[in-house]
């Protein structure tokens, strides 16, 4: 009778009554995404301030390693292909069946991580060279950390595959929260057991590498209990033929390749990075945190929770549904992606300054994160526009097409960074970066729009233009506030946080005052959403 409700309703208003909860949603998992976020960048201060950047780029290293398997094996390619077979299980064969499924799923999970966390212990040097050939002495201790964090891989993969059956079940907090237990984990464990390194005969950076352990285990632990109250707490099954896995294996091949040329991106960054001075791993690291902010805040958030809703239409054949959540969640994403772009662009040294610098993070070092940090920026459009277009190829079971294009975008990223690295340093490879994002983006919508008809791209153009004046606006009035701080004095002047805040809420104001005055639709979608889920509380 639920569903039948549910679904006159979606009937009787196409495309519109879905938006106002996938807003609602996303604004859930944006909120508990940014809690994340701003707990991280307190991370990375911290590990700036207490670790010298010989150390930092060692620890980088080690840490990429792990979470490049985890975005490729976990969050990647199983997520991707387990959402849709599993929401059909539950739609179409019933609840008894998707459990079987998951417990299948779970019980294969669990043994190739058992096999790649064995050949990642035994082969943490080459894979080390592998990432960072130019590190030079620092391999050996990036060898050392790699082999401590490694079981991480264990962990973060079953809270993502937790994340898949939760998210079906459009239960979004505890995957939205766990990411904040991982910083937990890591700020706890610098501050409390530094000095106790050297008693266990670890240096002292090896409590980074136990907080990533240790934050492992606490996301763990958060996706037990709501998976409990939906019967999803289960043991595992190692029926490896289950038609649902074999499904599942299958989907997932190509999207491993897609996914691996994306990772390879990372790999091939490090590994440039390594050839550059002493502290460039560090700046790049840096400057992709501050990216990464915007798009795991608004962008990911929208994708998460737009995801079950594709596959659900894509499996009804209810294209015009698929399109016009796309449509939705494309506008959304580029409603809060171009202030991003133009706040970085203007705040890119004065972010550096206040969060990184202090300790042993000079101001140089701040100056650096900041121009690399804008070439990222010019990216960043795309980088959100393909995190909403892939999910609609995922949902459709093509995996090969996202591919066949990511392979292009791999080697645009190549030859613009064996160009651009010499001459402009950390700035090239993020330019490098940027470009390969934008054609991976135009491609992606082009074959898209091949494969299912017109999009209605104008409805989406049409709110962009309103978005990118409004833009402009925001980015000029927080770069003449941010001219009042004293930014060489990086996170040691207290008028810096004044000013960095100051110029963060004026750009953020002038650019709702544009939006109003331009008539953005998107300005009342969101706020209108933010209205209906005061008024269910």
């Amino acid at each position: 009778m639920e569903k039948h409700s549910d679904k006159k309703a979606v009937d009787a208003d196409p495309g519109l009554s879905e938006p106002s909860t996938l807003a609602r949603s996303a604004g859930l998992v944006g909120l508990l995404t940014l809690a994340s976020r701003v707990l991280g960048l307190v991370r990375d201060s911290v590990v700036a301030a207490f670790f010298r950047k010989e150390h930092t780029d060692a620890f980088f290293v080690a840490f990429t390693i792990p979470n490049v398997l985890r975005r490729l094996l976990a969050e990647g390619a199983l997520t991707v292909a387990f959402i849709p077979v599993y929401t059909e299980y539950l739609e179409n064969k019933g609840k008894d069946a998707a459990r079987q499924l998951l417990a299948n799923t779970l019980g294969a999970t669990l043994l190739a991580l058992l096999i790649v966390t064995t050949l990642g212990e035994v082969f943490a040097p080459q894979l080390v060279w592998l990432f960072a050939e130019g590190l030079g002495e620092g391999q050996v201790l990036a060898t050392l950390l790699t082999r401590l964090m490694f079981p991480f891989l264990v962990t973060v993969a079953l809270v993502a595959l937790a994340m898949g059956v939760l998210n079906t079940h459009r239960h979004f907090l505890a995957p939205a929260v766990a990411p904040v237990l991982l910083n937990v984990g890591i700020i706890g464990s610098v501050m409390l057991g530094v000095g106790q390194m050297v008693h266990v005969g670890l240096p002292r950076v090896g409590a980074l590498a136990l907080g990533v352990i240790i934050g492992g285990v606490l996301q763990l632990l958060l996706q037990l209990a709501p998976l409990a109250k939906r019967d999803a707490l289960l043991l595992p099954r190692f029926g490896l033929a289950h038609p649902g896995v074999v499904r599942i294996a299958k989907l997932m091949l190509p999207s491993l390749f897609g996914l691996a040329i994306y990772q390879i991106n990372i790999v091939l960054s490090r590994r440039f990075a390594s050839f550059l001075p002493d502290g460039s791993i560090s700046v790049l690291y840096y400057a992709q945190r501050l990216i990464e902010f915007p798009l795991g805040v608004f962008a990911v958030a929208i994708a998460t929770v737009s995801m079950p809703n594709l596959s659900g239409h894509a499996k009804a054949g209810e294209m015009d549904k698929v399109k016009a959540t796309y449509r939705f969640a494309q506008r959304i994403a580029i409603f809060l992606m171009l202030p991003a772009t133009a706040g970085l662009w203007a705040l890119g040294e004065p972010l550096a300054s206040v969060l990184f610098q202090r300790g042993a993070f000079t101001h140089e070092m701040a100056q650096q994160t900041g121009i690399t940090l804008a070439g990222f920026a010019l990216g960043l459009l795309a980088a959100g526009g393909v995190r909403q277009t892939a999910p609609v190829f995922f949902a459709l079971e093509d995996t090969r097409t996202p591919v066949a294009i990511s392979a292009v975008a791999l080697v645009v990223f190549v030859l613009a960074a064996l160009v651009l690295k010499g001459p402009l340093g950390t700035l090239g490879l993020a330019l490098a970066v940027a470009l390969a994002s934008s054609v991976n983006f135009v491609l992606m919508v082009t074959f898209l729009r091949r494969r299912i008809g017109p999009l209605g791209l104008h409805e989406i153009l049409n709110s962009t233009w309103r978005a990118a004046l409004a833009s402009v606006a925001c980015g000029l009035v927080a770069w003449q506030v941010a001219g009042l701080g004293r930014w060489e004095e990086g996170g040691g002047a207290l008028i810096n946080y004044v000013m960095l805040v100051m110029a963060v809420a004026a750009g953020g104001l002038a650019y709702v005052i544009a939006c109003r005055l331009l008539g953005s639709p998107e300005l009342g979608e969101l706020l209108g959403a933010m209205r209906r889920r005061g008024r269910a509380k």
